[in-house]
């Protein structure tokens, strides 16, 4: 997939021929595989965690 991705639109009614310039932005990055380990490291005995205080507790 190019970074740097042109699209035309053209508008029926007054036959205007737009030009959009599709960057990649950050948000459609992937996170980084360090992180997504430390996440799911952390982030599953959390889980387990919570959800044993709520079953004894509640």
């Amino acid at each position: 997939m190019p970074e740097n991705r042109k699209i035309k639109i053209k508008d029926e009614t007054d036959k205007t021929l737009y030009e959009v310039k599709l960057d990649s932005s950050s948000e459609n990055k992937k996170m980084n595989p360090f992180f997504k380990a430390i996440f799911l490291i952390l982030g599953i005995p959390a889980g387990f965690a919570i959800g044993y205080l709520l079953f004894k507790y509640l």
